[in-house]
């Protein structure tokens, strides 16, 4: 029974995480960012994105409410806030300037912001795991909870491993594509971010409406 909880909770947390993050929109944001960079580089940044990405999610699953409760932060708000970043990071992309081409072998990090957050680990996939955490939470007598927080932490890793391999798959595309095709390929996927930016943004301001409307009408 216990083993069985384990693997449904696991099995739960990776099918309800994957289509939300998208790790291949990540992989993108990774391709676009890493022009002039070297092999090595861009693995580094992929597996070291899967680290961050692992402890961003327990953390949310552990404290992630707590965490918004303690700064009255709502969700719609998170929204907004990705949104914007997103909004900014597709615009660099898609009109990058003499600086944003300086010094490509250079070791800045790119793993935390933006690959883990917002990419990976935005507004909607926090939502998803702050809902499970409350409802797990909800089990008192749930004759086996412990194998629920590890079915839950171990679906967790999975997706961390997920996302980290399929960010290291932006390395072969990028050789495949060449330089002009990268370029390319970074305006394309630039004004797709500020879509999906501008997306985020305006569900934000939809959900404080209606959180609002419905504060209006008490």
């Amino acid at each position: 029974m216990y083993l069985e909880t384990l693997f449904t909770y696991m099995t739960l947390t990776v099918l309800g995480l994957l289509p939300i993050m998208n790790p291949p929109a990540a992989a993108t944001i990774l391709l676009g960012l890493s022009k002039g960079r070297d092999k090595r580089y861009i693995v580094s940044q992929a597996k070291t994105a899967g680290m961050y990405l692992f402890i961003a999610l327990c953390i949310t699953f552990f404290i992630g409410a707590s965490v918004l409760e303690l700064f009255n932060i709502s969700i719609p708000s998170l929204r907004l806030g990705g949104g914007i970043i997103i909004v900014a990071i597709g615009f660099n992309m898609l009109f990058p300037n003499a600086e944003t081409n300086a010094s490509p072998n250079g070791q800045d990090s790119i793993a935390l912001v933006p690959l883990t957050i917002p990419s990976l680990c935005g507004p909607g996939s926090m939502a998803m795991v702050i809902s499970l955490a409350a409802q797990i939470a909800s089990y008192e007598n749930h004759s086996s909870i412990v194998s629920v927080y590890v079915g839950v932490v171990a679906g967790l890793a999975i997706v961390a491993l997920i996302a980290g391999f399929t960010l290291t798959m932006a390395y072969p595309l990028l050789n495949a594509l060449g330089q002009n095709g990268i370029n390319a390929f970074t305006r394309i996927m630039g004004f797709l971010l500020i879509c999906m930016g501008v997306q985020f943004f305006t569900l934000g301001i939809e959900e404080i409406v209606v959180e609002l409307s419905q504060l209006l009408t008490k």
